[in-house]
C-alpha cells in the first residue's frame, strides 16, 4: 500500500517527536537520580583517615558509617551527615564555628567550643580541622556543588543574643540550617534580643538591645532590609496587622526612655510618633489587638499596664499592676511585668511578673479585663514556675505555654480554665522564649543556656553553647532532639503557613 507523502511527512513528524519527547525525558529522569549526594573528595579523604592509634576513622565500623551510625550519625553520606545526629544538627551550612562537628574534632579553645567527647578517637590536626571549617564556611557543598535546605517554607528565627547571630531553623526536620548575622558594631555586642515576622510573612524585625537599633530581613533571603536607631535598649516588636507600622519598647532601667515607639516600615524605616509616662519605666512586654486599633504596653520597673490608641500614640488608659503600685514610676520591685499576651478573643490580657529575685521560687501570670484594665473577676492571677518569661498561645488557641527561666520548666495554661494544666520540667537551661512549629506538632524552647551545660556533649572553653528544646505537643513530653546554636537563645518565632 502507497501512502501520500504529505501524510508520510505528518506521520514521520509525529513519531519523532515522540521518541525526541521519551528521549529527553529520560534523559531529564537520569540527570535528577545521578545526583551525588557524596562529601567532595577532599572532604571525604579527611572522613576516611586514620588520626590516632587506633586506626579508627570517622567512617570506621565502630564510629559513624552506615551501619553503626554511633550517636544517629552518619559520616558516609552526604545527605545523611546533613540531616544531623539523634541529639540534632552536625553541620550548619556557612557557618564552622558553631557546627557540632567542629567542636568534636577541634581541639583548640581559640577557634571554637571544644567538646570533650572521647578526645583520643575524635580530634584532627589543626590543618585538617581547618581544611573541614573552610568547607563548613563556604556552605558544606555536596560533591556536585549542592547546598542543604537551599528550599524550605516551614522556618523557625531564634536569636542567639550573646553571639550577634539568628538561627535559621527548618521545622519540618528539626534542624539548625543557617545563621544570620545581624547588628551593625564588629567589636562589641549588639545583642539580638526579640524577633517578630510581619502578618504577610514577608519579612522579620529583630531588637539590638545594646546597639539600640531595630533591623528589617527579607524572610525568603535573609536579606537585611532596612534599620533604624530606637532609642535605649530596644525590646519587644509587634507589627500591625497592615504591616505598615511596627511598634517598639524601650527597656531602659535608668528611666531615661521612658517610652514606646511607633516606627514606618512601609518605605524607608522612621520613627512616626512615640507614647509616654510616668510610670512607663523599662516597658518591656507588648501586645497588639487583632485589628490594630491598640497595643498593651507592660512597664516592668513601673509596674503599669497601659492601653494606647495606635493611631495616635496617646494612652487611652493606664493601670498599676497591683493595688498598692505607686504611680510616681518606681514601682515595688514584688511584680516586674515582663511580657503580655492577648487571649485568642481579645478579652483578657496575661502578664508574667517575674516576681523578687531569690523568692519562693513561684511567681505569677496575672489576668485583667483588656477593656478596663483591671483584674480578672475570677482569675487575677495564675501560678506558675519561678521567673515566668515570654508566653506563647498554641495553634489550636487551647494552651498558653510560659516559659519559667529559673526552674528550668514550662507552665502550660489551659485557656479554657485559666489554670496550669500541667508543668514542664527538665525543658533545658533557663528557658526564655517559645513559639510552635506551623502544624502545631512542637513547641520550640529557647533556652539562654548561661548557667550551664545541655548540649550534645560537655565542651570547654569561653564560648557558651545555646541550645533550643524541642516539647511534643501530643503527649507534652520533651523531645530528645537538641538544637544547638550560638549562645543565648532568646526570642523566637515560627511562620505559621
Amino acid at each position: 500500500m502507497n501512502f501520500p507523502k504529505r501524510n508520510f511527512r505528518i506521520s514521520f513528524i509525529i513519531v519523532f517527536t515522540i521518541i525526541n519527547a521519551i528521549i529527553f525525558y529520560s534523559c531529564k529522569q537520569d540527570f535528577v537520580t545521578s545526583v551525588s549526594t557524596g562529601f567532595p573528595d577532599d572532604i571525604n579523604t579527611l572522613f576516611n583517615s586514620t588520626y590516632s592509634s587506633t586506626s579508627n576513622t570517622c567512617t570506621g565500623s565502630s564510629c559513624h558509617n552506615s551501619d553503626s551510625k554511633a550517636g544517629g550519625f552518619d559520616l558516609t553520606d552526604w545527605q545523611s551527615a546533613m540531616n544531623g545526629s539523634n541529639n540534632g544538627t552536625m553541620i550548619i551550612p556557612y557557618n564552622g564555628f558553631w557546627s557540632h562537628l567542629t567542636s568534636v574534632i577541634n581541639n583548640d579553645t581559640n577557634l571554637s567550643p571544644v567538646s570533650t567527647i572521647l578526645p583520643d578517637l575524635h580530634k584532627m590536626p589543626s590543618d585538617k580541622v581547618n581544611q573541614i571549617i573552610t568547607w563548613i564556611n563556604n556552605g558544606a557543598k555536596n560533591k556536585d556543588g549542592q547546598v542543604a535546605n537551599q528550599d524550605f517554607t516551614k522556618k523557625g528565627f531564634i536569636t542567639n543574643q550573646a553571639a550577634d547571630l539568628v538561627s535559621v531553623i527548618n521545622t519540618d526536620n528539626n534542624t539548625v540550617t543557617r545563621m544570620i548575622s545581624v547588628g551593625g558594631r564588629s567589636s562589641q555586642l549588639d545583642a539580638p534580643h526579640y524577633i517578630a515576622v510581619d502578618p504577610q510573612q514577608k519579612y522579620f524585625y529583630v531588637s539590638l538591645i545594646q546597639e539600640g537599633y531595630v533591623e528589617k530581613y527579607d524572610i525568603s533571603t535573609s536579606t537585611l532590609a532596612g534599620r533604624i536607631a530606637v532609642g535605649l535598649n530596644p525590646a519587644h516588636i509587634v507589627v500591625s496587622p497592615d504591616n505598615n507600622f511596627i511598634y517598639v519598647t524601650n527597656f531602659d532601667a535608668s528611666g531615661v526612655e521612658k517610652r514606646t515607639k511607633k516606627i514606618s516600615v512601609a518605605g524607608t524605616m522612621s520613627i512616626v510618633d512615640t507614647a509616654s509616662a510616668l510610670q512607663m519605666t523599662a516597658p518591656h512586654g507588648m501586645a497588639i489587638s487583632s485589628s490594630g486599633e491598640f497595643i498593651y504596653v507592660t512597664s516592668q520597673i513601673g509596674e503599669y499596664i497601659f492601653k494606647i490608641r495606635a493611631s495616635d500614640m496617646e494612652v487611652e488608659l493606664s493601670a498599676p499592676i497591683a493595688s498598692d503600685v505607686p504611680p510616681n514610676g518606681n514601682g515595688t520591685a514584688k511584680y516586674r511585668p515582663y511580657q503580655c499576651v492577648l487571649s485568642p478573643d481579645g478579652s483578657k490580657l496575661y502578664v508574667t511578673c517575674v516576681g523578687v529575685s531569690g523568692n519562693t521560687g513561684k511567681d505569677y501570670v496575672r489576668v485583667y479585663d483588656a477593656a478596663t484594665l483591671l483584674p480578672d473577676a475570677v482569675t487575677p492571677a495564675i501560678q506558675v514556675g519561678d521567673n515566668p518569661l515570654l508566653m506563647k498561645i498554641s495553634r489550636n488557641n487551647q494552651y498558653l505555654f510560659v516559659c519559667n527561666k529559673n526552674d528550668s520548666s514550662v507552665s502550660v495554661i489551659n485557656l479554657s480554665t485559666n489554670t496550669q494544666q500541667t508543668r514542664i520540667t527538665g525543658v533545658g537551661i533557663q528557658p526564655h522564649g517559645v513559639d510552635f512549629s506551623s502544624d502545631g506538632r512542637y513547641a520550640y524552647i529557647a533556652c539562654e543556656t548561661q548557667a550551664g551545660q545541655d548540649g550534645h556533649h560537655p565542651t570547654v572553653g569561653s564560648y557558651k553553647i545555646g541550645v533550643t528544646r524541642i516539647i511534643n505537643m501530643a503527649d507534652f513530653t520533651l523531645n530528645s532532639r537538641k538544637l544547638e546554636m550560638g549562645s543565648f537563645p532568646a526570642g523566637i518565632v515560627c511562620i505559621p503557613y
